[in-house]
């Protein structure tokens, strides 16, 4: 396996260099049609090995929103997947889907809407049943209640689906079956941003814990929430994005003002690349190939370079060297 360090690009006074290849060229997207797309705000992407996802909404022209996905077996014809809420439900027509996740023929996505007295986010949980995204029965206090703060992306793996997300107990994740409540365990003030299945079927949360003015970057294995902590370093660090590369885990994040990298491998963590930045922080994180590709407000990387995006990136899903990118009101591929 190459060198993390050779997979990477450090970016120093706006000058991109890399020990062990020139940079390569810059991608060609190509824009990817989806049929009754008018008036849609994509939010997510993911590959599920036998087919691409593509998730969001539909605004209507009263500025009403519905949840939408489209899905494809070859990454150019796609087809939109109907939904199916509750009979009773009545925030869930009314979603807009805010992350997807599959696997092994199960997909399962992550809704919300604001509503009630005070707007907060009224959240649910979709699965894939008979070819339709069938909304999940829960009970308000599930997502909800007087602890809620917030839910955060979904992430598949060989037993179900978990979710990140922060009660005002601290880093909090809801796993399947059932999408269980965790929380209480990783200490108030916490922070958890995503979720990742490792390589043994257990779950790790990623995120933040405080530490003094600043923060340390975080990472949690469930179900007690148990640190593997990145080694700690001074100043603002906190892991926004996981994705698994091999049996490795990769983290992308914040890094002062800036942002980091950082692999997981056999249980040691080693220190990435520092570039770019933006203070909207990172996105969304993909391997394609065996490139890493970050996605920001400021723009997109691959390896720590910056690389021209069709749009400003919302998502970004990879399989083999295809490489899928949703900004907020389109769908482009390329090669990597």
């Amino acid at each position: 396996m190459p060198s993390f360090s050779c997979k990477l690009v450090a970016v120093v006074a706006a000058v991109s260099v890399t020990a062990c290849s020139n940079p390569p060229d810059d991608p060609v997207w190509q824009r990817l049609d989806l049929p009754a797309a008018a008036g849609a705000e994509l939010r997510d992407v993911a590959d599920c090995g036998d087919r691409w996802l593509v998730a969001g909404a539909r605004h209507d022209a009263t500025g009403g929103t519905q949840p939408a996905a489209w899905t494809s077996t070859d990454g150019h014809t796609w087809q939109p997947l109907p939904f199916a809420p509750l009979p009773a439900s009545y925030y869930g027509p009314r979603q807009v889907i805010t992350s997807v996740a599959c696997a092994d023929g199960r997909v399962a996505m992550v809704g919300a809407v604001p509503g009630g007295a005070h707007g907060n986010p009224r959240v649910s949980t979709w699965r894939l049943d008979g070819g339709r995204m069938v909304e999940n029965a829960a009970p308000f206090e599930t997502y909800g209640g007087d602890s809620a703060v917030d839910v955060g992306p979904i992430a598949a793996g060989p037993d179900g689906f978990a979710i990140a997300g922060n009660r005002t107990s601290g880093a909090a994740a809801w796993t399947s079956p059932g999408f269980a409540l965790r929380e209480g365990r990783a200490g108030k003030g916490t922070l958890a941003r995503d979720v990742v299945a490792l390589p043994d079927g257990r779950w790790a949360v990623a995120g933040g814990v405080p530490a003094g003015l600043d923060e340390r970057a975080a990472f949690w294995i469930l179900p007690g929430f148990d640190p593997a902590f990145p080694p700690a370093a001074s100043g603002f660090n906190e892991i926004q994005r996981v994705v698994r590369q091999g049996d490795d885990v990769v983290a992308a994040g914040a890094r002062g003002t800036a942002f980091g990298l950082w692999r997981w491998h056999a249980g040691a963590w080693s220190v990435g690349a520092t570039f770019g930045g933006d203070p909207g922080g990172v996105r969304s994180l993909a391997v394609a190939g065996d490139r890493l590709v970050v996605a920001g407000g400021g723009g997109l990387w691959m390896d720590g370079r910056s690389v021209p995006a069709p749009g400003d990136p919302v998502a970004v899903a990879g399989r083999g060297t295809t490489l899928l990118l949703a900004s907020a009101d389109g769908l482009w591929r390329t090669q990597v």
